[in-house]
């Protein structure tokens, strides 16, 4: 090798190695400071604890699999469907006699069917469901995991709860335990099993994750407090179990929200407290009562909480009622209208309807310790809850129209309050035709709200909300209103009181300089 062959070997040396160096810097850097060698064993050896990890995952989905199906049944109801003048084409009806015997049209009975699932909750046949699966039934039968076809008849059900208890005649069916809602936690693993879609997917196990506790704008307006998960549910899933890995029920599957009628990936079920409370219920005596607390409440605005010091989840109390017995339970414990209730036995409201399901999960004369703000006072009282009226009375309730007082006085012309960023009219039989009031109705209608105003955006204040009191006082016009008003210093807050619709509720709003 001549002498300058040697150099250009060095040379060609001395590079790769400072090109390695370099390499292995930037390995170093980006991966830390071991050795690549010992870098690349590391991984392989977290593969293979991540391999192991999943195959534990994968034995404990088939062990919970194999100890829940047997317990989960499919749920065919069937609907007899009687023939009518309405179901008739017009042509065929224009030729009958008013008098005719529609069974003589009868070509064979006519039913429409239903699928659900349930699962066992005793050994001796008893079956928990939703409602929906076998509400109208004229037919249950149930089809067991081993294949057996079994009639069922209803033990009790509840619309409120959306839940059904069934029962088959027999003994030593396999049951499921139900879980306990205190160790329920997001993104734990659960199994849902159910019937979706057909008659042939019966006991279909999916998986999933719960992704959310207490969804208060689920798909019922009573139960308000649902497990979301991810685990694939369909039509035909209601009413089957989601368990955990135990192999214990924690919710009860009962409906999806959906684009398109099926699987999206939001899936609710019925908690698993609920769910025990009820089926207790159901199973004693066929029918459950409910605490109540004597109220109808709503949401507070933004302003409201600002000016009350209460948190966002605050439930306010717009009117108090009576129990199914003529008692005033809230009011008996010294809660009255304007309230803003933060907490029920130390449970703070994340949102305000869930109040309804602290409150129709427990039984009439339980005691409960209740939080609320009071003029930016926060208070407790210990209330026996009364019994839930029938949904019938309470939809009585809430079609009556609270009175208001005062007179009104004409107003040609509506008056704009820029500082407000609100636009007032008394009201005029014309304005109580336009907003559907009633005849009698007195106030200061609303006709125009700006959108960038406090009024829009904090207080909840929209056209059509009928204005009945400024701090406290009543106002029957807009002269009224004005006359409140001029009391109310510049920066202050002040109370407002509107009605929507049958009830009222407060507000607030800051007087602007």
């Amino acid at each position: 090798m001549n002498a300058g062959t040697k150099r250009l070997s060095i040379l060609a040396l001395v590079v790769a190695a400072f090109v390695g160096g370099i390499a292995f810097v930037t390995s170093a850097s980006s991966w830390g400071d071991a050795p690549s060698l010992l870098r690349s064993a590391d991984a392989q050896e977290v593969s293979d604890d991540a391999l192991a990890t999943a195959t534990e995952l994968g034995q404990a989905f088939s062990s919970v699999a194999e100890r829940v199906n047997p317990a989960v049944v499919q749920i065919q109801a069937t609907n007899l469907i009687e023939p009518t003048r309405q179901q008739l084409p017009n042509e065929l009806l224009e030729m009958l006699p008013p008098d005719f015997d529609m069974d003589q049209l009868r070509q064979g009975p006519q039913t429409r069917d239903g699928l659900g699932s349930g699962a066992f909750i005793r050994e001796d046949g008893y079956i928990v469901t939703n409602n929906h699966v076998i509400e109208n039934a004229d037919e249950l039968r149930v089809k067991l995991f081993d294949g057996r076809v079994l009639d069922a008849e209803v033990v009790g059900a509840d619309p409120f709860s959306d839940l059904a208890v069934l029962r088959v005649d027999g003994d030593g069916f396999p049951s499921l335990p139900f879980g306990d809602s205190r160790n329920v936690r997001v993104g734990q693993w659960v199994l849902a099993v159910g019937s979706p879609l057909s008659t042939n997917l019966s006991n279909t196990v999916t998986s999933g994750i719960i992704s959310s506790l207490g969804r208060f704008s689920g798909p019922s307006s009573s139960i308000q407090n649902y497990i979301q998960t991810d685990a694939a549910v369909n039509p035909g899933n209601s009413g089957g179990p989601l368990v955990n890995l135990r192999g214990e029920i924690i919710g009860i599957n009962s409906a999806i929200a959906t684009r398109t009628g099926t699987f999206n990936g939001i899936s609710f079920a019925i908690p698993v407290d609920i769910v025990a409370n009820t089926v207790e219920q159901l199973v004693e005596t066929g029918d459950v009562e409910r605490g109540y607390l004597g109220i109808s409440f709503g949401p507070t605005s933004p302003a409201l909480q600002r000016a009350q010091g209460a948190p966002p989840g605050a439930a306010l109390i717009n009117e108090i009622r009576d129990d199914a017995d003529g008692r005033q339970p809230a009011a008996d414990a010294g809660l009255r209208r304007d309230d803003l209730i933060t907490a029920v036995d130390g449970t703070q409201l994340r949102e305000f309807n869930q109040l309804i399901s602290l409150i129709s999960n427990k039984r009439p004369g339980d005691e409960i310790v209740m939080t609320y703000v009071r003029d930016g006072e926060e208070r407790e009282a210990i209330v026996t809850l009364g019994r839930r009226p029938s949904e019938e009375q309470l939809a009585a309730e809430r079609g009556a129209m609270p009175p208001s007082s005062g007179e009104p006085s004409e107003l040609a012309e509506p008056a704009r309050l820029e500082t407000l960023g609100l636009t007032l009219q008394n009201v005029s039989p014309q304005i109580a035709e336009r907003y559907r009031l009633g005849d009698d109705t007195q106030g200061v209608i609303v006709t125009d709200v700006e959108r960038r105003s406090e009024a829009f955006r904090e207080a909840d204040i929209a056209p059509g909300s009928l204005i009945l009191e400024v701090d406290r006082k009543p106002v029957a016009s807009v002269e009224d209103f004005e006359e409140a008003l001029a009391d109310v210093e510049e920066g202050e807050t002040f109370l407002l009181r509107i009605q929507r619709g049958p009830s009222s509720f407060l507000t607030a709003l800051t007087k602007a300089s």
